[in-house]
């Protein structure tokens, strides 16, 4: 009996820790907010990926404005081709250009039950290079964005906070 009692448990341990969860779902705009709210020019102030916090652009700033005619310019930003598993040279792959953006989905937040609610974030459309689309961050203005690298459950990303 104690025997079948210790399997148990350890296939409940087993089954709990294939559970995973991303560590910044809770944070996810789930409202689509109104364009004019997302206006602006954000900047990286954390990143997940590595140590050494912002240390790691070695000076460069990583940031995206947002402007109210539908343009953007981004500086250091990721570019969409992402591996599961960004690597150690992710920083040097950074990438700068300017076109047109706007509001839409970019992905679900899982609500429990196998229902989920729409995540909101921000469509870069340039005519050369793909960048990432970057998620927005709260439930009312300002903003943030959030660029989720790898797996989301890895809890690896770049948080930039709307400048004042």
């Amino acid at each position: 009996m104690k025997e079948l009692a210790s399997i148990f448990i350890l296939a409940l341990l087993m089954m709990a820790a294939g559970c995973q969860y991303d560590p910044h779902a809770h944070l996810y705009t789930t409202e689509q907010p109104q364009k004019t709210n997302v206006v602006g020019r954000y900047v990286l102030i954390s990143q997940s990926l590595s140590q050494g916090g912002l240390t790691v652009l070695s000076g460069r700033v990583c940031s995206v404005e947002l402007k109210a005619d539908g343009t953007f310019i981004a500086s250091n930003v990721p570019p969409s081709k992402q591996d599961m598993n960004p690597g150690t040279n992710f920083f040097q792959s950074l990438v700068s250009a300017q076109g047109t953006w706007s509001v839409t989905t970019v992905g679900g937040v899982g609500i429990g039950g196998g229902k989920s609610k729409p995540r909101w974030g921000v469509e870069l459309e340039t005519s050369g290079a793909m960048l990432l689309s970057p998620g927005l961050m709260g439930t009312k203005p300002p903003y943030g964005l959030i660029y989720t690298l790898g797996d989301p459950d890895s809890g690896t990303a770049l948080i930039l906070e709307r400048a004042k």
